[in-house]
């Protein structure tokens, strides 16, 4: 029976969370006898570390630049960086490992690899840890540590700066993006627009903040050939405000939701989604097979997400609102030919197995490490 213990975190974005959602899943349906434990890595920290997450929307958000700068100085600080978490979190972790006795720890955070690692090691416990890059391409070298089992690498982009990271070749297992299995199911495309008479468009907040989504949305409300779904989230304030601003255009051109569980159901009612450039977000929309335009990301981890999208030919990058109009009119002429494209391009892009992929690696290695405890002693 295989003990798989996962470091997340709840605070920072909801990708984190979907990530060992996705692989719980598989786990499940793979293994039904294993027992996994998720814990939040924040919090098994002190009030600074658990006040870091808590607070990482907001100052991403509102301080771009600064963000970017502290995600580019983890780099050449990498060693100072996971000695300060291993001490923070070294005395909660080993209570919680001990207690939980696993046989794998899967970390889909970059600031529970080392840090983990050196406090198992400092208490002599032999316990593989796998690193799960959670991002798509930028990563911080905080993924890589030679004493790492393995590196699961959701692309090319990632596999490559691991590499230059100093990780052996044969550390590192090259798979795609792991996504909820709700998202999986498609097998073929609808291609072009579902409606030749309009475009549906849904778009999603995500940590844009309500100044974006506001001005994106009363830009495309001016296109009466446009349908806009709109999803605020947790965001309260944002949806008052949208449903306030945009009340002419309710019912008729415009619906707004809040937070829904129903996501994939809204994606699919859609031509194409206007999102943020989040990995798990973009993922979840390029194995529905459904185009995309991202008009912002992140500084540090979501930086050269636009790039990746584009490159890969999965979607369209947007720098200025007010080019979206445009954008937009041309996806949709001749019938929805350039979204017919992007979907075809998408298809054949995603990797829908890859959460499976994922977890018959973590479970190979639980019976390696299990195979090797039973081992007789010569």
């Amino acid at each position: 029976m295989a003990r798989i213990l996962f470091l997340s975190s709840e605070h920072t974005g909801c990708g984190h969370k979907s990530i060992t959602e996705a692989l719980s899943e598989q786990l499940t349906l793979l293994s039904p006898d294993s027992h996994y434990m998720v814990i939040d890595g924040f919090e098994l920290g002190n009030r600074l570390l658990r006040s870091s997450s808590r607070n990482y929307d907001a100052f991403a958000l509102k301080y771009p630049l600064l963000w970017g700068l502290f995600y580019q100085l983890s780099n050449p600080f990498k060693a100072l960086v996971n000695a300060f978490i291993a001490r923070s979190i070294r005395k909660p972790l080993l209570e919680k490992v001990r207690a939980f006795r696993p046989d794998v720890i899967v970390s889909v955070h970059n600031l529970f690899v080392g840090s983990v690692i050196s406090v198992l090691n400092q208490a002599h416990l032999d316990i593989p840890v796998v690193s799960l890059i959670a991002d798509l391409d930028n990563v911080t070298n905080l993924w890589a540590d030679k004493r790492a089992s393995n590196v699961i690498c959701p692309s090319e982009e990632t596999r490559q700066q691991m590499l230059k990271a100093g990780m052996a070749p044969e550390q590192l297992v090259r798979t795609g993006f792991p996504v909820r299995s709700a998202f999986c199911t498609l097998q073929r495309p609808e291609l072009g627009l579902a409606n030749k008479h309009f475009i549906s468009i849904l778009l999603i907040s995500g940590s844009q903040g309500s100044a974006q989504v506001l001005k994106i949305a009363r830009t495309l409300v001016h296109n009466k050939m446009i349908r806009l779904t709109i999803i605020a989230g947790h965001n309260t304030g944002l949806k008052k405000t949208l449903e306030q601003t945009l009340a002419p255009y309710i019912g008729s051109q415009v619906t707004i939701y809040g937070f829904t569980s129903e996501v994939k159901a809204r994606m699919m009612e859609a031509d194409l989604l206007i999102i943020r450039a989040s990995p798990n977000v973009l993922m979840e929309a390029v194995n529905l097979c459904k185009p995309v335009i991202v008009t912002g990301a992140l500084r540090g981890q979501e930086a050269k997400n636009p790039r990746f999208v584009v490159t890969h030919q999965l979607g369209l990058y947007c720098r200025d609102v007010k080019d979206l109009p445009k954008m937009i009119a041309e996806l949709s002429a001749h019938g929805g030919e350039k979204l017919r494209q992007i979907a075809e391009n998408q298809y054949h892009f995603r990797k829908p197995e890859s959460a499976r992929v994922i977890t018959e690696r973590i479970i190979q290695i639980t019976k390696v490490k299990n195979s090797s405890q039973d081992r007789p002693i010569a």
